[in-house]
């Protein structure tokens, strides 16, 4: 064999494993690529359920109806403008949540990191209150979103709710 044709041979194999690696390359930057948009998202949700809590508004409604008691009489919620004007903001917000944990916009364990003592609680005082708007409406949406909410934070909590973020996480620092 003519030593010209071994060598196009071998260039020829250089090239083939250049660009196998380049495809290789290309493929795994392409992976981290979408990781990092996902944590960009993840963060992004972060910041939003984050500015949605921090209105004036839903502090007063959450503190509001934490104040009452576990599975309060609906007529108490309706009777008093105040406490219903609370009761709609806190559904509307949890509302919001649920369906952002159900559309994978955000982490259901972050989120009950961040507000699922208080998702909780309003539920507790307020359930029946939304199973009565259920059957008098005559529909099953009402607080649809915020039960599954609920359901979810309960079935697979976030692991600082039993023990509390700083024992859970004492040694965890998340980074990046």
């Amino acid at each position: 064999m003519p030593a010209g044709l071994i060598l196009v041979v071998d260039v020829a194999t250089v090239v083939n494993g250049v660009s196998a690696v380049a495809i290789v390359v290309g493929v795994v930057f392409a992976v981290v690529q979408l990781r990092q948009s996902d944590r960009d998202r993840r963060d992004a949700a972060a910041v939003t359920v984050v500015g949605t809590v921090q209105t004036q508004e839903v502090r007063q409604a959450v503190r509001m109806i934490l104040e009452l008691p576990d599975r309060v009489d609906p007529e108490v919620v309706r009777s008093d403008p105040t406490l219903l004007d609370a009761a709609l903001a806190v559904d509307s917000a949890c509302e919001m949540w649920g369906s952002m944990v159900y559309e994978g916009v955000v982490d259901h364990q972050m989120l009950d990191r961040m507000v699922g003592g208080w998702v909780r609680g309003t539920w507790s005082r307020l359930s029946l209150w939304v199973e009565t708007e259920r059957t008098e409406l005559d529909s099953p949406n009402v607080g649809e979103w915020w039960q599954w909410l609920v359901e979810i934070l309960e079935d697979d909590p976030d692991p600082g709710k039993k023990l509390g973020a700083h024992v859970a996480y004492r040694r965890k620092l998340r980074r990046g």
